[in-house]
């Protein structure tokens, strides 16, 4: 498989993403999140919090997707917040439970809480497609 295939499939999900921002004193803070594509950039969705305030700072962001079936399979892309666009009918998010879970979003309404569409320029994709073991590699 090429590496634009395993990107296709990993990012399309539904994999777990695991978002890594920076904190004002330059650690990392992670968390899981769900992800997709917007043609060549990549997008999350966020409510006000800590790793959003994080991105509203430093737009710098790095992130891993792996295939939970085989961990030797995953994306890692590091790149820059270029956006943050209100997500106000949740359009956005519910499209992406709709990946991750088979139906629109399920926890608040656009009423209660805002939420953002997140949308990522990757400065460096990686991935790796490894065999898992007893698997042949040739």
């Amino acid at each position: 498989m090429g590496d634009e295939e395993l990107i296709a499939e990993l990012i399309d999900g539904p994999y777990p993403c695991c978002l890594t921002t920076l904190q004002a004193d330059g650690s990392p803070y992670s968390v899981v999140v769900w992800c997709g594509r917007d043609g060549d950039r990549f997008t999350v969705n966020a409510a006000e919090g800590r790793w959003l305030d994080n991105i509203r700072r430093d737009p710098r962001i790095s992130f891993a997707v792996v295939d939970t079936d085989n961990i030797l399979r995953h994306v890692g892309v590091d790149g820059r917040v270029v956006e943050i666009a209100p997500d106000e009918d949740y359009a956005h998010l519910d499209g992406m439970a709709r990946t991750y879970m088979g139906d629109k979003y399920q926890w608040s309404t656009p009423e209660d809480v805002p939420r953002f569409k997140v949308v990522i320029e990757p400065q460096r994709i990686r991935a790796i497609d490894i065999p898992m073991p007893g698997e042949s590699i040739r």
